[in-house]
């Protein structure tokens, strides 16, 4: 059977949140409620497997920016070498590209090196959209990559 990638709906929450909280509780990701992924479900997208949520990313547009974040990117285990973050990051870039943004970033703690292989680069917090970079979290201390897209 083949995966589906789309728009990720309401019905989809749990199932998100059952991919992306193991990943939550050792860091790799932050940590989001099922109130703030409810509210956020439309920057979602999901691959669905034999009805089941094996990947998903978000997308979050900074239009005065002309930029956007590609964030939450999580995909389980067993389907980890599929291919399906690379397609999640190429659905977001066709959707980011739609919404007439120059270039997408992505802050991480543990992906540098997926990230250069994708065609960002290294930038500096500065980089990031002012309302964005109000945000950032010192502690965390992602690192950020862009990509023109």
């Amino acid at each position: 059977r083949v995966a589906k990638l789309g728009p990720a709906r309401i019905e989809a929450v749990r199932g998100l949140l059952e991919l992306i909280e193991p990943l939550e509780a050792e860091g790799t990701l932050v940590k989001r409620s099922r109130e703030l992924l409810e509210a956020e479900i439309g920057n979602f997208l999901v691959v669905e497997h034999d009805g089941r949520i094996v990947g998903c990313a978000a997308l979050y547009p900074f239009p005065d920016d002309r930029s956007a974040e590609f964030a939450c990117l999580a995909v389980g285990n067993e389907y980890r070498d599929a291919g399906y973050g690379e397609r999640l990051l190429k659905a977001c870039e066709e959707r980011a590209k739609s919404l007439r943004l120059r270039k997408v970033f992505a802050l991480t703690t543990q992906a540098a090196h997926w990230f250069l292989e994708q065609g960002f680069r290294a930038a500096d917090v500065d980089a990031l959209p002012a309302q964005r970079k109000e945000l950032y979290n010192w502690k965390r201390g992602s690192k950020v990559f862009l990509k023109r897209i």
